[in-house]
């Protein structure tokens, strides 16, 4: 009789950025897999990921590892706005993860508000450093035509009053992420949500996206995915994004919202598995077949 492997198990890690701030991060699947950056969005933690743990081809190929943005999850909070507004230390506090995971050259997969942390980090790093990055809703391009009506909800999330803030908060995981209101995961990702500071909210907010010349030089694998009903980014944000970088993958998810990954996980994770394994063309890649000839 042969028995299946026994899947590795779901750790905790802990790891320290540049200016002292404490990064919880957690690792799952294959650890001989392909290295994957999982980066979750504005308010939440690494559990908004979960509707991908049951996915086994995934989980079977892929290293995962899912740090808690700075302010977020099991992450500490910092003190000052100036820890939230520098781009350099959102830079550090991946590239902190990636080192203490030993990650070599991990396909990062930044969702809604994660935008800012990958593209911080190329801006400081360099893209070298990456396999490729699948954005996925992402802040990243400054074309606010594409920014759709939910998103005054994310400046509900910050409103200096509470009740406000509980609405805010139940319209973004029940509406914007689709989650059942009387479900577990609600419950769940909601006491997550209240363990951001609503006063680190804000200062989040404040930062600007800058990364549009940044974005049109990219020369690594790259990939847009959008639900065709996200209320956040507008899925026509996907069209600009394939103007600045005609070589990207696009997948626009039928029926999806701002979480195409919780609407959709097997599509998403076989779709992730596809461009790990068969990424699509980028401008090193060209280079390199010029220069075989």
């Amino acid at each position: 009789m042969t028995h299946d492997s026994p899947r590795p198990a779901f750790l905790r890690h802990d790891c320290v950025s540049e200016d002292g701030c404490r990064i919880a991060w957690w690792s799952a699947g294959n650890p001989d897999g392909c290295p994957v950056v999982l980066l979750h969005g504005f308010a939440l933690d690494h559990t908004v990921w979960a509707p991908l743990y049951a996915q086994r081809a995934l989980m079977e190929r892929c290293h995962l590892v899912m740090p808690d943005l700075r302010g977020h999850g099991g992450s500490d909070r910092m003190p000052t706005p100036a820890h939230y507004i520098s781009g350099d230390a959102w830079a550090a506090d991946l590239d902190a993860v990636i080192r203490a995971a030993g990650l070599a050259r991990p396909t990062v997969v930044a969702w809604s508000f994660g935008g800012r942390s990958v593209l911080d980090y190329v801006r400081r790093y360099g893209a070298d450093r990456l396999q490729g990055i699948q954005f996925v809703a992402a802040a990243s391009l400054a074309h606010f035509a594409s920014a759709g009506p939910d998103h005054v909800i994310l400046d509900a999330l910050c409103a200096e009053d509470g009740a406000a803030v509980a609405d805010a908060t139940g319209r973004f995981i029940g509406d914007v992420l689709g989650v059942p209101r009387d479900s577990a995961d609600f419950a769940a990702l909601t006491a997550v949500a209240a363990r951001c500071p609503v006063e680190h909210r804000r200062w989040m907010r404040q930062r600007g996206l800058d990364y549009d010349a940044l974005i049109a030089g990219l020369d690594l694998p790259l990939m847009w995915v959008n639900g065709e009903h996200d209320g956040i980014v507008l899925p026509s944000r996907a069209e600009v994004f394939r103007e600045r970088l005609p070589d990207a993958r696009i997948s626009i998810h039928a029926g999806a919202r701002h979480a195409p990954f919780r609407d959709d996980p097997a599509r998403f994770a076989r779709e992730l598995v596809d461009f790990i394994t068969d990424p699509p063309p980028c401008r090193r890649t060209a280079i390199a077949l010029a220069g075989s000839h």
